[in-house]
């Protein structure tokens, strides 16, 4: 099964580099490989298109809701309204928990059975206020979109490493970090003032909390830079003056913790409302990016290996320079935080696999 996974979701030329290995064919070209192989890309171009298919599995959703509010013929409600909050769906997550709900059998994972698993995870909520039906729609968490598909937690442990498979790690190494590497150094009071909005700053590895667990499979020092990250930001733009201790219990609490990994993207999206933030995914955007730290607003980064790690790290981006180099709040290291970075760093060097609207999310009080 692990091969399998590999052929679909890493880079598919894997797969046809191999074959005489992995399946005993003399060559790439023989016409299962072949035939297997352009099934693999379709099933890639399908799942790069799904957040295309948000609006109408919305539409069919309330199409299937509708009817349960009317009473023999006659209307219960005079008009009806709809709010999502959807986001961009974390392909990674959907594509490992597909992987295991259809067996990773390539015929049967076509394009009916990606909208199926996207239908499957909607989730919603209705009531009438003055004859007006008022509808809800949200997606599930992994954990909770697990349970809807009755996984057993063999299945739930194979998606979660899937999923690890395909994202970044985010646990700290010492060549990412500053501190002592043993989480001894009690960083202070911090806060960045040289910027729009004065930043509070928290380091992971910092001795107050460095070492506690962030669920089962590590610490905050090694994998709690997601909300480390979010901490900064609330404790910064709200009056909640929150601790990466904090926001990690709420995160593991909430289903935001990815064992043996780090955070799933969605945490800040979703962390970012439950403290009374707005958050924007912007995706890529440079420009977007720039207007929203010119405008004093936060924004929460998810990096991919270059600069500032080995593997994936969540780092805060707090303000611009008259040159337009960007000021970072770096959980992992004080002395990073402290450098200007090139705008082409950032965007260059920000993850290419973010889901829930990231590389980049704009927050704002």
């Amino acid at each position: 099964m692990i091969l399998l996974f590999v052929i679909i979701l890493a880079p598919l030329l894997i797969f046809t580099a191999l074959p005489n290995i992995v399946f005993g064919y003399d060559s790439a070209s023989a016409p299962d490989i072949v035939d297997f192989t352009a099934s693999a890309y379709e099933l890639d171009a399908i799942y790069q298109n799904i957040n295309s298919k948000n609006q109408s599995l919305i539409d069919r959703l309330i199409d299937s809701i509708l009817p349960n509010f009317w009473t023999d013929g006659a209307a219960d409600y005079d008009d009806y309204t709809v709010e999502n909050a959807l986001g961009n769906v974390n392909q990674y997550w959907l594509v490992a928990i597909g992987s295991v709900r259809y067996k990773q059998d390539l015929y049967t994972m076509d394009e009916p059975a990606v909208e199926a698993l996207l239908y499957d995870k909607l989730d919603y909520s209705a009531s009438i206020t003055d004859r007006i039906l008022n509808i809800s729609v949200w997606d599930l968490t992994p954990e909770a979109y697990m349970d809807r598909l009755g996984f057993s937690q063999e299945e739930k442990d194979w998606a979660a490493l899937l999923y690890s498979t395909l994202a970044e790690d985010q646990n700290v190494t010492l060549g990412d970090s500053d501190g002592d590497g043993y989480y001894n150094t009690d960083y202070g009071d911090i806060v960045f003032s040289n910027a729009e909005t004065p930043v509070v700053y928290y380091n992971q590895t910092d001795s107050r909390w460095g070492n506690k667990m962030y669920g089962k499979s590590g610490t905050i020092g090694a994998a709690g830079c997601g909300p480390t990250a979010l901490a900064i930001v609330v404790a910064s733009l709200t009056d909640h003056q929150v601790t990466p201790y904090d926001v990690a219990q709420w995160s593991v609490e909430n289903g935001y913790r990815c064992e043996g990994n780090g955070s799933y993207h969605s945490l800040m999206p979703n962390g970012g409302e439950h403290y009374g933030l707005t958050v924007t995914g912007i995706g890529n955007d440079s420009k977007k990016l720039v207007e929203a730290l010119q405008e004093g607003k936060l924004v929460i980064a998810i990096m991919a290996k270059g600069h500032f790690t080995s593997g994936g790290h969540f780092i805060v981006l707090r303000g611009v320079t008259e040159d337009g180099n960007i000021l970072v709040a770096d959980p992992a290291s004080v002395k990073r935080s402290n450098q200007e970075w090139a705008l082409g760093i950032i965007t260059n060097e920000a993850s290419r696999k973010a889901g829930s609207g990231g590389p980049f999310w704009v927050f704002s009080a």
